[in-house]
């Protein structure tokens, strides 16, 4: 298995793993390549793979910003994905050192996110719960 950062040849196949992300929202093709197109170049956001054979089985996505509360720069994991098949293999584990990796690199305090079904991933990782998480979508369709 080979974690590297995500490229633009990437993105039919990225977007098939997307396509299995549990969210109300899942975005079209468009909308993903657009997003796509705009994190890649971003030295703030970071798309990384999880690649076994030549097949993508994982990615993780996220961003790193300054904060106030954090007394500097603090990184956030959008996404972390691990195809079913193959989770409880290192692979979600692989993906987030490479995110942590990359956010250390980027001088980030810490790195923050949120779930609901991988309570005990995380914690296995490390993370702690400190806050609650909410979240109000503006589109009132959602």
């Amino acid at each position: 298995m080979r974690i590297r950062p995500a490229e633009l040849v990437d993105g039919s196949r990225l977007f098939e793993l997307v396509g299995a992300f549990p969210t109300p929202t899942p975005p079209d093709l468009a909308t993903f390549s657009a997003a796509l197109q705009a994190k890649l170049p971003d030295p703030s956001s970071y798309v990384g793979l999880a690649e076994l054979d030549g097949r993508l089985i994982g990615y993780v996505s996220g961003y790193c910003h300054p904060t106030f509360y954090a007394g500097g720069y603090t990184a956030w994991v959008d996404e972390l994905l691990v195809e079913s098949g193959f989770r409880g293999r290192g692979v979600g584990r692989n993906l987030m050192d490479a995110f942590e990796a990359w956010a250390a690199a980027r001088q980030c305090r810490l790195v923050s996110l949120a779930t609901s079904g991988a309570t005990g991933f995380y914690e296995h990782l490390g993370y702690r719960s400190k806050a609650g998480y909410f979240k109000k979508y503006l589109d009132p369709e959602q």
